[in-house]
């Protein structure tokens, strides 16, 4: 789910990112309850709370999983019965610091980005696997991308598969070959791009929306 442009200054990042997940929960479990969406952090390398990976419990003291991810003034989360991970890039951004030695898996490189970069192409409201996403604007196809635009799709589903695994940047990029996961490109805001990856596990739902 994209949120309303909010300017950083304005509140703090984990503060307005907290209360985006809760709305979103809120939304996404239907519960009429007027108990509160709790959320939270955990950082699984060293148990801390104050930072790490962003939690949330429902009212019915269920925990589903979720992500966001933040570009400038642009906000976006994710919910899913699965591991779950959502990464929105600056296009130019991830072009004045690209390095495909840092990004690429060397199963990558030779094919450059397209082929084995390509992940399912965004369609108006569905993705693989159920996922639904709710975005303002229309989604950038495969066939129409620019190397710009090739690059910071490699980043955002590569960011997005790390996040799913809960590992983060802690796993090198180029440990990853976005072929061997389910990743999906969903509509980000103009001169943006962001992608949503899921893993999943047997006896869930299966359902996601971002």
């Amino acid at each position: 789910m994209w949120h309303r442009r909010v300017p950083r200054s304005s509140r703090g990042t984990r503060v307005e990112g907290d209360a985006a997940l809760r709305a979103h929960a809120a939304r996404w479990s239907s519960l009429e309850t007027t108990d509160p969406v709790r959320t939270g952090r955990h950082c699984p390398t060293c148990g801390s709370d104050s930072h790490g990976r962003p939690w949330v419990r429902l009212p019915d003291g269920t925990s589903p999983h979720v992500s966001l991810s933040r570009c400038g003034d642009h906000l976006v989360t994710v919910i899913a019965d699965h591991p779950v991970g959502v990464d929105v890039e600056s296009i130019a951004a991830v072009n004045a610091r690209w390095d495909p030695a840092l990004v690429l898996h060397p199963g990558e490189l030779d094919a450059h980005l397209p082929g084995q970069m390509r992940a399912q192409a965004p369609t108006s409201a569905h993705f693989p696997g159920h996922m639904r996403v709710q975005a303002p604007t229309s989604a950038h196809l495969p066939g129409e991308m620019r190397v710009s635009e090739q690059r910071a799709a490699a980043w955002c589903r590569k960011e997005a598969i790390l996040k799913a695994l809960g590992t983060g940047l802690a796993t090198p990029m180029s440990e990853i070959r976005v072929a061997d996961w389910e990743v999906a490109d969903i509509p980000a805001p103009h001169d943006c791009w962001a992608s949503t990856a899921i893993i999943r596990q047997t006896g869930s739902g299966g359902s996601a929306t971002a």
